[in-house]
């Protein structure tokens, strides 16, 4: 039967929490760009919205344009009519009556217009209302959505304080050099310090281990790094 030195023992067992601490910290760092995701589903609902408003600012400003126009014209009559009260010549009253009656007609044109706009107005609005609607379901769901990760956010903080204060309980157990070493090779070999040698094999870098390596792993009697990658090894 193998037995495992105390030292690799503990070092898995801080290897244990440092690969629990990266992927919560992983998990913790991706909750902000997972929130901005939320919020571009919202875009083209509020490009729907923004597309809707404009149609309907762009009826109201027709609207207003023919506003003016008719106030125009009925004021050119009004002062038409001031014109035949004031004349005597009998060629210039009904001159003027012709251009009365010019001005009434582009007034009555512009009214039928008025009508469509106005008509084409209300279905801009009931157009705006509905994708507006569509935007406040949508907003609603995306703010429960960033709620809930600011809560998993949350979360993960308190795990990750709570797995550091367990690691710390663990990490006294090892000799600083010993642990100056394993964290060099942690950071350096994406969180596989210490790895299994199985079957003549270093499970960190999948190479083959030469005999003088494996005969040092059965000594156990000092800890034995993997010729090819450096990595700690323990017999599975």
């Amino acid at each position: 039967m193998v037995f495992m030195l105390p030292i690799i023992a503990s070092l898995l067992q801080v290897q244990e929490r440092d690969q629990r601490l990266l992927s919560l910290q992983k998990d913790l760092k991706a909750i902000p760009v997972l929130q901005e995701r939320a919020k571009t589903q919202l875009a083209d609902d509020q490009a729907a919205t923004d597309a809707a408003l404009g149609k309907m600012r762009e009826v109201e400003i027709k609207m207003k344009n023919l506003d003016l126009d008719i106030q125009t014209r009925q004021n050119t009559i009004q002062r038409l009519k001031d014109q035949q009260f004031q004349t005597r010549k009998n060629e210039e009253f009904q001159a003027l009556g012709h251009e009365v009656v010019r001005y009434q007609k582009d007034v009555s044109a512009l009214e039928d217009k008025q009508i469509e706009h106005m008509e084409a107005l209300e279905v801009a609005k009931a157009a705006l209302a509905v994708v507006q609607a569509k935007l406040a379901v949508t907003q609603g769901h995306v703010n429960e959505e960033i709620a809930a990760l600011a809560e998993r956010g949350r979360n993960l903080t308190l795990r990750i304080d709570e797995v550091k204060a367990d690691r710390a309980s663990v990490v006294v157990k090892v000799e600083p050099d010993a642990l100056n070493l394993y964290e060099r090779l942690f950071k350096n070999k994406n969180g596989h310090a210490v790895v299994a040698a199985d079957a003549g094999v270093c499970r960190g870098c999948n190479m083959k281990l030469v005999t003088s390596t494996l005969a040092a792993l059965k000594a156990e009697d000092a800890v034995v790094h993997c010729e090819q990658c450096g990595r700690i090894l323990f017999f599975a």
